[in-house]
């Protein structure tokens, strides 16, 4: 399992938090409140809405207003259970390997039983749940820049914001190579030889021949009969299959097939010989991602029309983005020491070339946002704030560097909109509580890691009382993502300080959840989704 953690790690280190076809977060505050940029304040506050560039009707009227935001975020996340099955896959192989090299399907193996046979096809039916790109895998991403925010310019409540920051996301995902393994049969016994081991087998069980009892197995022996097999041989094989849970409509069930009438036919390779069927074998992991640096300029203002202005806030953000892609595909046939060496060496010289722009897969594009917040100054709603947020409008395109023959030629950042909706509570007293609630109003789907798909609900409480030079914040939010329901749902919470103009946070994030990584028998249980942040802000006023 080293290999595997090694190029993980390495991936971890390189390419971190933010899933970037995800919406991305970019500011500590933010992660601490499940993702909720309805919430967002501060210098990097732009990033999630053209419109927070300006200031809510409650907040500071004072003549001019500056923030400035140094963040840095990270998370991980783990989709799906193509790992586990992996890993499952390898250990039963291995397992039936040393089963032949004991000489447990020896003709003069006197104490050959079915239960043996039936162990055989359970590990041949673990292929039947690899699959490749399926959306499952390691996501992770990291971002870090600064952010600042200029209000008190021209128009009421105006505000101008700055930020730029380097982005990067990766995906380990799993290459799965079945077709090759039909050029194999089980053991080095063929024709009347298998038969005879199988008659062996069913007397040493001390019971009448075994007959398969769903349509599935009856299909299967029917089958193994047309293929040459005796009834009774045919019978008990596919009983056995039926007790290991093979699925005879999948593939790892028609692969089994393949391998039981080569055997009867001699032809093949036999894995008893100790063959590797790895040996020439596509199966691997695809490692790829995306590396970018960003800067955006937008400006928000309250509507100044028939007195709408503390009712209506527009804002617009022009982005220039910057972005380099890489990808590496790691086979397990060449996973020894050098194989997966030479992979990381490769791999971090992509890395390299994607942060310093020196790589072949470069390219410049644009990104366009749009942000509306509507806040009603009805007594009692005053601080509600209704924000609605388009990313990506235009869908801005970059050239992908493939390693795999099924990768795209362009990777797409999708257009994104976002709905949300916050309400604060004794922001006069100095004790501002703040409750939100915000969901993506469209589903998003991967490039960097194919057939994944993000559709977050966020929610968030956040109380940050002010006491004269001193103040502190307290923040709890969750996410779930409704598009995989085998995700579950991600708790987020975060701690601020604040002396002076001075301000400090912290924010985490982790799922109630856990996968396993590695084997059945022998794994680490990670959270579904984790990631952590940092950000130190700077605010003055006039």
């Amino acid at each position: 399992m080293k290999p595997f953690l090694s190029v993980a790690l390495l991936l971890f280190a390189f390419a971190g938090a933010l899933h970037a076809e995800e919406w991305l977060d970019f500011s500590s505050r933010v992660q601490s409140d499940g993702g909720a940029g309805v919430l967002a304040r501060g210098g990097a506050s732009s990033y999630y809405s053209p419109a927070n560039a300006a200031r809510r009707p409650w907040e500071s009227d004072e003549l001019f207003h500056i923030e400035f935001d140094l963040p840095v975020a990270f998370s991980a996340a783990i989709h799906g259970q193509s790992f586990r099955f992996i890993f499952d896959a390898a250990d039963q192989a291995n397992e039936l390997f040393d089963r032949f090299q004991e000489g447990a399907f020896n003709t003069g193996n006197a104490t050959l039983r079915l239960e043996d046979f039936r162990f055989a096809m359970t590990a041949i039916d673990a292929l039947d749940h690899l699959k490749s790109l399926n959306g499952e895998g390691l996501y992770v991403g990291t971002a870090a820049g600064f952010g600042v925010r200029f209000n008190g310019l021209l128009l009421p409540r105006d505000g101008f914001g700055i930020y730029a920051g380097g982005f990067g996301i990766g995906s380990f995902s799993a290459i799965v190579d079945l077709s090759s393994l039909r050029g194999f049969r089980l053991t080095d016994e063929s024709g009347a030889q298998f038969e005879a081991l199988i008659a062996l087998a069913i007397a040493n069980s001390g019971s009448p021949p075994p007959t398969p009892q769903s349509q599935g197995g009856q299909n299967f022996s029917a089958a193994l009969q047309a293929g040459g097999y005796s009834a009774v041989t045919a019978d008990a094989l596919a009983a056995q299959a039926e007790a290991a849970g093979t699925n005879f409509n999948g593939e790892g069930g028609s692969i089994l097939l393949d391998f039981l009438l080569n055997t009867l036919n001699g032809t093949g390779t036999s894995l008893e010989s100790g063959a590797n069927p790895l040996e020439g074998n596509r199966s691997g992991f695809l490692i790829r991602g995306l590396s970018w640096y960003e800067v955006g300029f937008s400006y928000g203002f309250g509507l100044p029309i028939l007195g709408a202005s503390d009712w209506l806030t527009f804002g617009a953000t022009v982005r220039l983005i910057q972005a380099t892609t890489f990808s590496e595909l790691l086979l397990i046939q060449d996973m020894d020491g050098n194989g997966v060496q030479d992979t990381l060496d490769s791999l971090g010289k992509d890395v390299g070339e994607a942060y310093t722009f020196s790589g072949d897969a470069k390219r410049f594009n644009v990104g366009i946002d749009l942000g509306v917040i509507f806040t009603p100054q009805i007594p009692g709603l005053d601080t509600l704030a209704i924000s609605l947020a388009a990313r990506n409008i235009n869908g801005p395109e970059f050239r992908w560097k493939g390693s795999y023959r099924a990768e795209p030629k362009l990777v797409r950042f999708d257009a994104q909109y976002r709905l949300g909706a916050s309400y604060t509570l004794f922001h006069g007293l100095g004790l501002p509580l703040s409750f939100a609630i915000e969901a993506d109003l469209n589903k998003v789907g991967s490039d960097v890691l194919p057939n994944y798909h993000t559709q977050f609900l966020r929610a968030a409480v956040s109380f940050e009382p002010s006491l004269g030079i001193f103040g502190f914040a307290l923040r709890v939010g969750a996410l779930q993502n409704i598009a995989d329901a085998d995700q579950s749902t991600t708790v987020t919470a975060g701690l601020g300080l604040r002396l002076g103009p001075v301000r400090l946070d912290f924010g985490g994030m982790i799922a109630v959840d856990t996968n396993n990584f590695g084997s059945s028998f022998d794994f680490e249980p990670l959270p579904q989704r984790f990631g952590g942040s940092v950000q130190l802000a700077i605010e003055l006023g006039w």
